[in-house]
Parts: structure tokens; sequence; C-alpha cells
């Protein structure tokens, strides 16, 4: 079973189930956790098995994850959930939501990862070839300038890399063969109509992952985009605070328009236009 922590505040509170990727480290949303655990109940899990080992690189497949990740619901007794990813923890809870979407309330995707492009597929072609020269330390950390180089990203920047300290060879290329082959899956996953309300949190400053985020949601009937200004590609840690408010408010706008009867097909909330503008002034208020 994956490695997962549970906080338990009432039974009539909605869960919230956070979901890192690359390894996922429980760590990354301690910036979340006291404010979310006042709203809500609140479920983390970790990409790595409860008895701390990663999965290996024929393991870390998105069926696998995913039903992993149903079993730990099913675990908690947790019919649905919100579900927040971020980076490439959105790939997984998108697929979740496309394989499982009874038991996906809404998607929140902070720093979402929608396509792998050029320049990136370029950088991991340079780390294949010169794999053998340079450490996984020294490559995670040419990526993270890639993704975090302003210097306003560089408390993000030391995070990752202490983080990264703990990792194996393996691990990295691990990760990073798992990402160059994913554009097949996102053009997929993000070509299907869904009726699952989708918020995206991208940074202003994420100049790998915004322009395709960008068009896609656009073309989402179902989906809103919030930018955080000064701000990369680590939206909740650089800009904890705002993060924090965009999502609960987003959260509370469904509720509300759940108690209204707006509700889509198959149950889901449907975000026409005035139930759209019922939750983003809702994010406004708090």
């Amino acid at each position: 079973m994956l490695h997962y922590k549970s906080y338990r505040n009432a039974s009539s509170l909605p869960w919230v189930t956070f979901i890192d990727g690359a390894g996922g480290i429980f760590q990354v949303w301690d910036k979340q956790l006291p404010e979310f655990k006042l709203h809500y109940n609140v479920l983390i899990i970790e990409l790595k098995e409860k008895n701390g080992l990663s999965h290996s690189l024929d393991e870390l497949d998105l069926d696998a994850i995913s039903n992993g990740i149903l079993r730990v619901l099913e675990d908690n007794n947790i019919a649905k959930s919100h579900f927040i990813g971020l980076s490439l923890g959105t790939v997984f809870v998108n697929y979740f939501s496309w394989k499982y979407p009874k038991s996906v309330d809404s998607m929140i995707l902070a720093g979402a990862i929608t396509k792998i492009n050029r320049r990136l597929r370029f950088l991991f072609k340079v780390r294949s070839a010169f794999k053998s020269v340079f450490s996984s330390t020294a490559q995670f950390g040419i990526f993270s300038y890639y993704l975090l180089p302003n210097k306003n990203h560089r408390e993000t920047r030391l995070f990752i890399k202490q983080q990264s300290t703990t990792w194996k060879e393996e691990e990295f290329l691990k990760w990073s063969e798992f990402t160059r082959k994913l554009n097949p899956v996102l053009n997929y996953l993000y070509s299907d109509k869904t009726e699952i309300p989708t918020l995206f949190i991208m940074g202003e400053e994420d100049k790998v992952f915004l322009p395709s985020v960008k068009r896609i949601a656009s073309n989402k009937s179902d989906a809103l985009l919030f930018i955080i200004q000064d701000c990369g590609h680590i939206v909740n840690m650089e800009q904890a605070m705002l993060f924090n408010r965009m999502v609960i408010g987003y959260l509370t706008g469904l509720e509300q328009a759940t108690k209204n009867g707006k509700l889509g097909v198959g149950g889901r909330i449907s975000l026409n236009p005035t139930t759209k503008e019922t939750v983003e002034k809702q994010s406004n208020l708090l």
C-alpha cells in the first residue's frame, strides 16, 4: 500500500487529498496542513510504499498508482474526495480522476504538467548523454534551475536540493524517464472531456508549463485558471497564504453551488458562467 497520513476532523466535513510527484514527500505540504486541517478531513499520499521503498521504473505505472490511491481511500472509508496535486502529482490526480471519476469531487492542479515541451525534452536528452559524467544530484540541480530560475525561487530550490540528497542514482533516473514519456498520456487526458470541476493554479513565472495550461484551461468549460504573480512552479510553497486562500475559497464555492442545486450530469457540479462567478467571488472573499 502507498504511504499516507490521514487527519480526521469531523465526519460531516469533506475530504481533501494531497498528492505530490517525483517520489512525493509529506513536507512539501507543510504550509497547507495547519489551515486545511481546520476546515477538512485531510489525507496526504506519498508515492512510496508503506515500508519506505520507492517504485521501480517498471512499477511506476499510472494504473498501478491509481489502484494504490483507491486502496488508500478504501482503507480510510473515503467514498469521495477533493484532490490537490502538485507538479507531477497533477498527472496522477488527473489519471486517477479519469479512471475512478466517482471518487473525485474536484481537482486542484497546482504547477500543472500538461505537456513536456521541446526544451524539456532536449534537457532529458542532454541528461541521458551525460549521465555518466554528472551525478544525479548535479543533474537534479540543473533541472531545478531550469524550472525555478529566479531569485525568489531560491527557498524552493533549496528545499528540493535538500530532499534530493536522500535520493539514490536510480531514483532520479526513474522519475526523469517516466516524465520524458508522458506526452501521449497527457495529450489523451486533456483531450478527454470531463465533468469534474478543475482549478489550475499556476505561477506567473512558470515559463515551462504555464503556456500549455493557458491553452488547455481556455478550452475546458469546467475549469478555472488562477495565476499567481511573482511566483514560479512550486506555487504552494512560494505563495502559501495566497494558495491556501484560493483553494479553500474555490472548494467553499463548490460546496455552496452543491447546496444551491447547481449540479451537472451524474451529480457533478456544473461550472457554468454563473457558478464560475460564485466560485471566483468566494475565492476573493477569503
